[in-house]
């Protein structure tokens, strides 16, 4: 067997003696827009912070989920983006945060308002909610946390996926303003 094939999960990350990960570069970023490949972000940071919280839905009713969920966040004020899923069977709901903060404080702060939705819903409960991301508090030894993949990823987006839409799940139809339009959590309001 080639030693520079993946030989996960035999042998995890960690672990391996042939890790190579390549940098980020404006043709990176192009290529995957093109779909040429997909690209993926490890949210947590070195010192266990993060600059983003996403809260991934998926299963049937995930619709219906992330309408409560993201009504909570109206309720609360919390500025949610909500991206569809590469397979348009789910959706991620993102928070940005003005800077990193620990990953135990967004985890929390997620976990609070999946708790939030759950108290309205105690019979329906919240079946679709897969997990968030970060996935953890504190990086691992030698590991990097969990992948997320990025939006906009061509051959998804051909099919209306893989980026941010409304409330009614329904494109915007220029994702770049919509983009610079996103308003960043601070600390406090945290």
């Amino acid at each position: 067997m080639d030693n520079h094939l993946c030989r996960k999960p035999q042998i995890k990350c960690q672990d391996c003696n042939h890790r190579s990960l390549a940098p980020i570069t404006s043709q990176v970023i192009s290529d995957h827009i093109k779909g040429k490949h997909i690209i993926g972000i490890y949210p947590l940071l070195e010192d266990n912070s993060c600059y983003f919280l996403a809260v991934d839905f998926d299963k049937k009713q995930w619709k219906e989920d992330v309408r409560a969920f993201v009504q909570t966040c109206k309720e609360w004020k919390i500025p949610f983006h909500i991206e569809r899923s590469r397979s348009g069977e789910g959706a991620h709901v993102w928070f940005f945060f003005e800077k990193a903060i620990k990953a135990t404080l967004a985890r929390k702060f997620g976990l609070s308002l999946l708790e939030k939705t759950n108290e309205k819903r105690l019979e329906i409960g919240l079946d679709s909610f897969d997990r968030l991301f970060p996935n953890q508090d504190f990086l691992p030894r030698g590991g990097m946390g969990n992948l997320i993949a990025l939006p906009f990823q061509n051959e998804a987006r051909l099919k209306g996926n893989s980026v941010f839409v409304n409330e009614a799940f329904e494109e915007y139809e220029d994702q770049w303003a919509y983009l610079s339009s996103i308003k960043k959590l601070r600390d406090k309001e945290i």
